[in-house]
Parts: structure tokens; sequence; C-alpha cells
């Protein structure tokens, strides 16, 4: 019977020896799972500063393209007008 009792304690002292190791393994593996996800967090961040960088200059060279060729349609017109002016007066 205390042979019995003996060998339990060795299995059982064997499977949490077992059980710590494996668990080590994981928490090790967790805390590269953990870096490489700030790292992959830290570079998206960048990405994004990136991006809303360039979305904001597209946005102002929009809008300033947007007012030029106004303007630039405006004189067109202007001078279409000063034209047929002149086409009129000649004939």
């Amino acid at each position: 019977m205390i042979y019995i009792l003996l060998f339990l304690i060795v299995i059982l002292t064997l499977v949490v020896a077992v059980l710590f190791f494996q668990n080590s393994k994981i928490k090790e593996q967790h805390k590269e799972n953990m870096l490489i996800l700030n790292q992959i967090i830290s570079s998206l961040h960048q990405k994004q500063i990136l991006l809303n960088d360039q979305v904001s200059i597209a946005s102002d060279y929009n809008s300033n393209y947007t007012k030029n060729i106004k303007s630039i349609a405006d004189e067109v017109v202007a001078l279409q007008k000063v034209f047929l002016e002149i086409i009129s007066s000649k004939k």
C-alpha cells in the first residue's frame, strides 16, 4: 500500500514538473509574441502618421488646384469676351 502511495506521489511530482516546464515555455512564447505585436503596432502607428500627412498634403493640393482652375477658367472667359469684342469691332 505504501509503495502505491509513493508511486502516486512520484507520478504526481513528475506531472507537476512537466506542467511547470510547459507553463514556463508558454510564458516565454507569449513574451516573444507580445514583443512582435508591439513592434507591429509601432510600425502601423508610424504608417498611419505618414498616411495622415499624405492625405493632408493631397487635400491642400486639391483645394489649391480647384481654386486655381476656377480663376483660370474665369480669365479664359474674360479673354474670350475680349476676343469677341475685338472680332466684332473689326467687322
